[in-house]
């Protein structure tokens, strides 16, 4: 996550954070990110972070349309910027929200730990459309089998896999008894990541980084 790399461990409030971030951002980065986050920070203020036009910039305010809302106490928000604090722990306790794209980049490893690691290879040999078929029933499966999942994620997730030029969509709901995935879209979703059919296959078999490929 861009922020851990340009901002070092002595900041204290979200604001001080944010406005040494303002004298970090660059071209570079934004060549790098290429996305608008907007900052909800309880306790303190709303921050846009624009990493995807021009040099960048760090403004005060909901500022444009962003691609990533984040919301977060401004103690966790410091704690997590400066390493102290895990942002899956803090997503996992219900201490940081994220709606948007960055969703791709801690969400996913949420359900790593759920998906089949063997298998998938031949999936697409057994006649599959996508080798990440044989993924969400082994999902479905797992979140039927262990309810407390609905209430450490709290979340309804729809993937939309593509691939071959065309496209699947997948909606896991981890979130509403009795969780479980079902293929289309099935009511409200609070994330929707779009990913092709290989990335998510290499995400979750761990051979690509969530983080990584969302950048």
């Amino acid at each position: 996550f861009f922020l851990f790399f340009i901002i070092h461990n002595t900041m204290t409030t979200s604001d001080q954070v944010m406005q040494e971030l303002g004298k970090h951002v660059s071209s570079e980065v934004v060549d790098k990110v290429k996305g608008i986050y907007l900052f909800k920070i309880k306790g303190g203020k709303d921050w846009t972070v624009d990493l995807k036009n021009g040099s960048g910039s760090v403004q005060e305010g909901a500022q444009g349309k962003p691609d990533c809302t984040i919301t977060i106490a401004d103690e966790d928000f410091v704690n997590l910027i400066t390493g102290k604090a895990n942002g899956q722990q803090l997503f996992m306790g219900g201490k940081l929200k994220i709606s948007g794209n960055m969703a791709m980049a801690m969400k996913l490893e949420v359900l790593k730990s759920m998906a089949p690691k063997e298998g998938i290879a031949a999936s697409a040999a057994g006649g599959e459309e996508f080798a990440s078929d044989v993924i969400f029933p082994e999902i479905d499966k797992r979140i039927k089998e262990d309810p407390s999942l609905l209430k450490k994620i709290a979340g309804v997730y729809r993937f939309k896999i593509t691939g071959n030029g065309t496209s699947k969509t997948w909606t896991v709901d981890v979130k509403n008894a009795p969780g479980g995935v079902t293929q289309g879209e099935e009511g409200k979703a609070d994330c929707t990541v779009t990913i092709s059919d290989s990335d998510y296959v290499d995400l979750i078999t761990g051979k690509a980084n969530g983080q990584q490929l969302f950048m």
